[in-house]
């Protein structure tokens, strides 16, 4: 059973404006006018993908500088 509750998102390849069910939400889809792949989302879903957009790299970036930080630590230092 679909939902008939469904949201605008205007295609940005084309400008059309498509309805889209909430179920697709997060999802690729397709659009009717011109075929082009876009993701479902709202403004307000599409902050939150924006904001989680590199966290891989900025993950590595921190525990490279937290393995700095451990190697640093356990060297001993050179006192005269």
């Amino acid at each position: 059973m679909s939902s008939s509750v469904r949201f605008s998102k205007v295609c940005t390849t084309c400008g059309r404006s498509l309805q889209i069910p909430v179920e697709l939400l997060g999802k690729e889809i397709c659009c009717q006018g011109c075929g082009a792949t876009l993701l479902a989302t709202t403004p307000e879903t599409s902050k939150l993908v924006n904001s989680f957009e590199g966290i891989d790299e900025r993950v590595d970036r921190l525990i490279q500088a937290a393995d700095r930080q451990l190697q640093h630590a356990s060297t001993p230092s050179h006192q005269h």
